[in-house]
């Protein structure tokens, strides 16, 4: 019976923090993913060519899950830590000396942040 008062709590905190994630409910129709996540790093240059889709859809990102972003944007071209350990992801849109071969300037990109629940709080470009 004591086992069973514990995880009763256990589950209403998990199924709370579920709960919290909205769907952003972006479609292929909406944003061609297939086509991003293709091009990672933006080495083929498919990536700058939907740039305008993408910022399009980017407050639509905006409290969504990791997960959600993950199946949107594919896996992220570069993963950052701040000092409270949160997740940011960087996705590149235009080619630079990300890709092989290239030197000179890294390519514009853009980061998600999470917060502590890695919920997306920010999608802004990186300056």
């Amino acid at each position: 019976m004591k086992r069973n008062i514990f995880f009763l709590p256990l589950i209403f905190i998990l199924v709370l923090f579920s709960s919290c994630a909205k769907d952003s409910k972006i479609k292929q129709e909406d944003f061609d993913m297939k086509t991003w996540k293709d091009d990672p790093f933006a080495c083929k240059g498919d990536r700058e060519k939907l740039e305008d889709d993408f910022l399009s859809v980017k407050d639509r990102l905006l409290g969504t899950s990791i997960t959600d972003i993950r199946r949107i944007l594919g896996k992220p071209d570069r993963v950052d830590l701040d000092t409270r350990s949160t997740k940011q992801y960087v996705y590149y849109v235009t080619e630079g000396s990300q890709c092989k071969g290239k030197v000179g300037e890294e390519g514009k990109s853009y980061k998600i942040y999470f917060d502590a629940l890695e919920l997306v709080r920010e999608v802004s470009p990186i300056l």
